[in-house]
């Protein structure tokens, strides 16, 4: 079982799009059996999944016991992609977890499930407290999706700060998200922080996802938007197996919609990338060198392959 945990302290950043879409690969491209455990008490994971709030407002429920919270978990419209869906009772997490003091609760429910999900993605909330170190003691990787401003530096910031406490902690991925290659300032991240990050265009096939409650790759797979997603679900597929959380092969390749190399591209969106330059600390952001284009994006692809080795050796940043 790996658990990849989709984090940041900022919110606005697509976060929950990300993980829903990290969740569908998982289970549609790669073939695992995966659960997408939503912790965010404003539940944007089932809504963008087209699953309704619920009436009773219990998903707080599923940390009174240690055990797995099977009585929450509902099946989606996608073949081998589960759900646990959030509500507003959650807002009273970070208080019920510091009364009963379990550090690893979370820890321990996904144990329990770990020989029925070899993928779970959690959709965390956007803040520092008792639930983000339940999933920084929880999770196998972290990944921090980073828009190119300021705000969002200082975000990661006290991410690392909070990390650093932890000898051993999870790896931790930036992706550089809501990229816009004719902003000045996007262009300067992508060419010096975030040169070896993979790239999230922005898009309005992304904006169109909360609209049709569907992942990207369900009806405009051949976008520049969803090649992103796509390496990035190679990135992290490659570290896993580095990591030795592999697990055992998935079933293959679920009924998915297939590129068209016919559909024009949006205007003014830079096709993700692939870099040679190394990680540079954000803080030191201005030693790093621009990288150079290297063309259009590679198409789908199941299996990781030595490309995706490389990039997720270099893009995990500490």
């Amino acid at each position: 079982m790996a658990v990849i945990a989709v984090y940041s302290m900022k919110g606005g950043v697509g976060k929950t799009t990300m993980a829903v879409d990290l969740a569908w690969r998982f289970s549609q491209r790669g073939g695992h059996d995966t659960l997408l455990f939503d912790l965010d008490p404003q539940g944007g994971a089932g809504f963008l999944l087209g699953h309704e709030e619920r009436k009773v407002q219990r998903a707080i429920s599923a940390f009174h016991h240690a055990k797995a919270p099977r009585d929450l978990i509902e099946p989606t419209k996608y073949d081998g992609l589960s759900l646990i869906g959030a509500d507003q009772s959650l807002r009273d997490l970070p208080v019920q977890l510091a009364r009963i003091g379990a550090k690893k609760r979370l820890a321990q429910m996904l144990n329990f499930m770990k020989g029925d999900y070899p993928r779970i993605v959690l959709d965390c909330p956007p803040m520092i407290n008792e639930v983000s170190e339940q999933i920084m003691e929880a999770a196998d990787l972290i990944v921090v999706p980073l828009p190119a401003s300021p705000l969002a530096a200082r975000a990661f910031g006290f991410i690392r700060k909070e990390l650093a406490k932890r000898p051993g902690h999870p790896p931790v991925l930036p992706v550089l998200s809501m990229y816009d290659g004719r902003r000045k300032l996007h262009r300067w991240v992508r060419e010096n922080a975030g040169a070896n990050w993979p790239v999230i265009p922005q898009s309005s096939y992304v904006e169109q996802v909360a609209v049709r409650r569907e992942p990207i790759a369900a009806f405009a797979n051949w976008s520049p938007a969803s090649q992103g997603f796509e390496q990035l679900h190679g990135a992290l597929e490659a570290k896993l197996a580095q990591m030795g959380l592999a697990g055992p092969p998935g079933s293959g390749q679920r009924a998915l919609p297939q590129p068209d190399a016919s559909r024009p591209q949006e205007p003014g969106h830079e096709t993700p990338r692939e870099t040679g330059a190394r990680v540079v600390p954000i803080r030191d952001a201005g030693a790093a060198r621009p990288h150079d284009a290297s063309g259009a994006p590679a198409p789908a692809r199941r299996a990781s392959t030595g490309t995706d080795e490389a990039f997720a050796r270099r893009a995990f940043s500490f």
